[in-house]
């Protein structure tokens, strides 16, 4: 059986989110979507999310070193945002982004040992 779920596949999918979030984020105040639900909540999932594709992905790197990297990515998006009309940095968001990162990588390590385990997920 062929092994779909391995760490290359959560790498690709990695870096497509990193360039995701970093599009969005560094867009003009005025050119983001009309009518997004609550604000904090987009931070708390986009950085969720980030965190648990890079756990998925990485074999040689400690929770620790993602948890540290993904908030690091964090503040250098907020800020830059200082410098992009309409936008600013936000301690808030950082808030929102570091316990989406933490829930992240905290959801990720069961699931990688649960579909390890069960041999959905190659060991590479």
């Amino acid at each position: 059986m062929v092994q779909f779920l391995n760490s290359r596949l959560f790498k690709i999918l990695f870096v497509i989110a990193c360039l995701a979030i970093f599009t969005m984020s560094l867009m003009p105040g005025k050119q983001l979507p009309k009518g997004l639900p609550w604000d904090k909540a987009l931070h708390f999932i986009g950085y969720a999310g980030l965190a648990f594709l890079a756990r998925m992905g990485s074999k040689k790197h400690p929770s620790w070193q993602i948890v540290i990297g993904c908030i690091l990515f964090s503040l250098l998006i907020e800020i830059l945002q200082q410098f992009i009309p309409k936008r600013g940095f936000e301690w808030w968001d950082m808030m929102a982004n570091s316990v989406g990162v933490f829930f992240g990588v905290f959801i990720a390590i069961p699931i990688k040992a649960f579909l390890k385990k069960r041999k959905i997920m190659a060991t590479d």
